[in-house]
C-alpha cells in the first residue's frame, strides 16, 4: 500500500467522518445540557439526545457523559445509545466488507 491510499474505501471514509462530525454534536450537546442542568434552566431533552446518537453521535454522547459525569447514573438513558451505537459499527463494518470484496472481485459472501 502505497503513502497516499486510504486504509478504507472512500464511502467507509466519509461515513467515518460523518460518525466524527455527529460526535463532535453529541459532545457540544452532552456538555450543554450539563450545564443548564446545573443552572436548573430548560434542558436538551433525551430524545434530541438519543437522535443525535442514532445520526452517528453516539460516540461523543458516550465520551461527553464521562467527561462531564453526566447522566451516567441512568441506565435508561444509555440503552438508546448502546443501540445506536451498534447499528453504526455494523454499518461501517459491512461498508468495509462488501467495498473491500467489490474491489478485489470477491462475491458478497
Amino acid at each position: 500500500m502505497g503513502g497516499s491510499e486510504l486504509p478504507f474505501n472512500p464511502d467507509t471514509t466519509l461515513l467515518i467522518e460523518w460518525v466524527a462530525l455527529a460526535s463532535i454534536f453529541g459532545f457540544v450537546a452532552m456538555g450543554i445540557d450539563k450545564l443548564l442542568a446545573l443552572g436548573r434552566r430548560s434542558r436538551v431533552s433525551e430524545r434530541k439526545l438519543w437522535l443525535t446518537a442514532l445520526v452517528g453521535g453516539f460516540v461523543g454522547i458516550i465520551i461527553g457523559g464521562f467527561v462531564f459525569h453526566h447522566k451516567t447514573s441512568k441506565p435508561g438513558f444509555w440503552l438508546p445509545v448502546a443501540a445506536s451505537a451498534v447499528l453504526w459499527v455494523g454499518a461501517l463494518a459491512l461498508s468495509s466488507h462488501f467495498s473491500t470484496s467489490a474491489a478485489v472481485g470477491m462475491p458478497f459472501t
